[in-house]
């Protein structure tokens, strides 16, 4: 039974992330679309908006750190593979799982920190010093999202990494 609820919290939470992933990719195309909106408003008909490069910004912002999740997921960051050359074996899955613990707490502890910067702009009512001034509060918590369920992620595949080693260990096939 519990085996059985850890697979279907692995499921929900990867496919969280995946749609996150392809959320991002939509993020970039109209990110895309309001930029070539921009050049032809500014440079062919001359007349500038005040609000175009702010939203790219934040859209740009959100694409970055939502696309986080679904990068963890497919182990497509930078790894520490080079390290499997010079590592014995038996090594390596433990090297991948404090890899993915060090993620995990840099993702937390920044994520606390802009936690508490998004509060404090909802709070402060902060803005942009721009002509549009859109409110801060919307990247921070953009950040704060992405890195919760990017440390979302690393935690589940740590202890889903972690309880197949163990189970290799005592004969378990854990896939």
């Amino acid at each position: 039974m519990a085996a059985r609820t850890w697979r279907g919290i692995v499921r929900a939470v990867g496919n969280f992330s995946k749609f996150c992933g392809y959320l991002t990719g939509g993020l970039i195309v109209v990110s895309s679309a309001l930029i070539t909106y921009e050049v032809i408003w500014r440079y062919y008909l001359s007349r500038p908006h005040t609000w175009s490069l702010e939203a790219n910004v934040f859209l740009l912002i959100a694409a970055t750190f939502l696309a986080s999740a679904f990068t963890q997921r497919e182990h497509g960051h930078v790894g520490t593979e080079v390290l499997d050359l010079v590592l014995p074996k038996h090594w390596v899955p433990w090297r991948v799982v404090l890899g993915d613990a060090l993620s995990c707490a840099v993702c937390i502890f920044i994520g606390v920190s802009v936690t508490r910067y998004a509060i404090q702009a909802w709070d402060g009512d902060w803005a942009t010093d721009s002509t549009w001034a859109p409110p801060l509060w919307i990247p921070y918590a953009l950040i704060a999202a992405g890195l919760w369920l990017t440390a979302l992620q690393c935690g589940v595949q740590i202890v889903d990494q972690i309880a197949g080693l163990l189970g290799r260990r005592r004969g378990v096939d854990h896939d």
